[in-house]
């Protein structure tokens, strides 16, 4: 049921508590779930710190290795309690919304009735109407001044109607002095405790810097902690490869060209079993490498080792703009591109379904055990996998692809089949995210993002109808070592 519009019969120029509940209670879970992943690094971090295998094979490093982590436990800890009472807040504030809203709305629809009431016994116009509802202190002069307006007469207006208004007006007068003065109290408490709970949980996170302290000035940083503690950088490249040239966070390669052929020292300076181990541990390698686009840059395939990675990327390329409809390099990703911006078949088919199911084929590939893909391999994959996912992401503008879709029913069905399979493997959750994350129903089975928040968190707790809007300016936890 649609909400009232006409919110000025209660003196308010807008929507009193505008903000979606079901969102508000959704935000509440993202962040939760947050604060779990943060509290199950906490633990892996603590067992990291008593692992004999890295401490006893690093020696004098690996104490120092020790030494520098040490901060790291109570840093999460504060960081998983800064996300919980984030959570907490918004749970809290989607309850009372969804118990207040009610009763807004309902306050706004008997005035709105007082009104109509108004019009219908009097005869009067809406803004004649207007008029007397919204300034009762003043009705005996107002009811003189639009008796001339009343379709009934000005002597039969005065005579059989003015007491029946008057009663109306008294009425609506009466409602928003009891019933509204409460429910603004009640809204203002409600935002006072949500705004108060987001300010608790930003004063908690700042201590995370504050507790990296230590030897090394004001060393938050993980390798600056673990050279002051006299750890060996060598030592630290073998232990943390992901924590030298790399930003986890931005899932970015800072130093793409430190390496032969673009690709960084950290990961080819890796034994096999080394690279197996880490990528098996920690699948947003997939992500990270994935930005390096050094072999996926051009008009024909990369040389690969693996023959199964060289006979997926022929599918990854059709034919360069000399060649075909599709201007540029002339890979899949590009004429997935040409479709979506212009609505146009290139070739003379969609290339949507043959993205996905290529896409797929690279992330069960990268996170095959018994693949033989190389570290430049394992790059040319991740890299071409991003390249699709980023193109199946891409907007339809015409809305043509989406319409394809829909009136062919199965082949939608296996495109968000096929993503969502390939979501169930690490790298592919490390590339594309997890299903949940995703709008399936919108686009009839491409993947699109829930609409972002406005950009603005909390207004100043009055009641104006401002919005209170859940992750546009929410307090940030400090940025963590990506040891993390």
């Amino acid at each position: 049921m649609a909400r009232p519009t006409e919110w000025w019969i209660l003196h308010l120029d807008k929507d009193p508590l505008p903000q979606d509940p079901d969102n508000l209670r959704l935000w509440s879970v993202l962040y939760h779930d947050f604060a779990d992943q943060i509290d199950l690094v906490r633990g892996g971090t603590v067992g990291l710190m008593g692992d004999p295998a890295i401490t006893g094979w690093l020696g004098k490093s690996g104490q120092a290795f020790f030494d520098a982590l040490t901060p790291y436990p109570s840093m999460l800890s504060a960081a998983t309690a800064a996300y919980r009472e984030i959570g907490d807040a918004f749970a809290i504030f989607s309850g009372r919304i969804r118990s207040l809203q009610p009763q807004f709305d309902s306050l706004c629809t008997q005035c709105l009735g007082k009104l109509q009431a108004i019009m219908t016994d009097g005869g009067l116009p809406e803004a004649d109407a207007k008029q007397l509802i919204m300034n009762p202190e003043q009705l005996t002069g107002n009811l003189m001044a639009v008796a001339s307006h009343s379709s009934l007469g000005s002597d039969q207006f005065l005579k059989a109607s003015a007491d029946e208004i008057r009663a109306h007006v008294i009425d609506a007068s009466n409602l928003r002095s009891g019933q509204l003065g409460a429910l603004i109290s009640q809204t203002a408490a409600a935002r006072k405790a949500c705004l108060d709970a987001i300010h608790d949980a930003t004063a908690m996170a700042s201590q995370v810097t504050k507790q990296a302290g230590g030897k090394g000035i004001n060393a938050a940083d993980f390798a600056t902690r673990f050279t002051a503690f006299g750890g060996a950088a060598a030592d630290l490249t073998l232990v943390l490869p992901g924590s030298v040239g790399t930003d986890f966070e931005d899932g970015m390669v800072l130093d793409p060209a430190a390496g032969p052929d673009g690709v960084p020292d950290w990961w080819t300076s890796l034994t096999d079993e080394e690279r197996s181990h880490y990528w098996q541990t920690n699948p947003d390698v997939a992500s990270l490498l994935g930005s390096v686009n050094y072999y996926t840059d051009g008009e024909t395939p990369p040389a690969v080792s693996s023959s199964w990675l060289a006979q997926a990327l022929k599918d990854a390329y059709i034919r360069p703009g000399n060649e075909s409809q599709i201007d540029g390099d002339g890979q899949l990703s590009t004429a997935l591109d040409s479709e979506l911006d212009s609505g146009v078949q290139v070739r003379g088919r969609w290339h949507i379904n043959k993205a996905a199911g290529l896409l797929a084929r690279l992330v069960k590939g990268l996170d095959d055990r018994n693949s033989d893909l190389t570290p430049q391999d394992q790059i040319v994959a991740a890299s071409m996998a991003t390249r699709l996912w980023r193109s199946i992401l891409g907007n339809d503008k015409t809305g043509n692809v989406a319409q394809m879709l829909k009136d062919d029913p199965s082949r939608a069905i296996d495109l968000e089949n096929t993503l969502k399979s390939a979501m169930r493997y690490p790298s592919g959750r490390a590339i594309m995210g997890d299903p949940g994350d995703y709008d399936w129903t919108a686009a009839n089975g491409l993947p699109r993002l829930p609409p972002m928040p406005p950009p603005s968190l909390v207004g100043d707790g009055t009641v104006d109808g401002g919005d209170i809007e859940p992750g546009g300016g929410l307090p940030e936890v400090p940025e963590i070592d990506p040891l993390a």
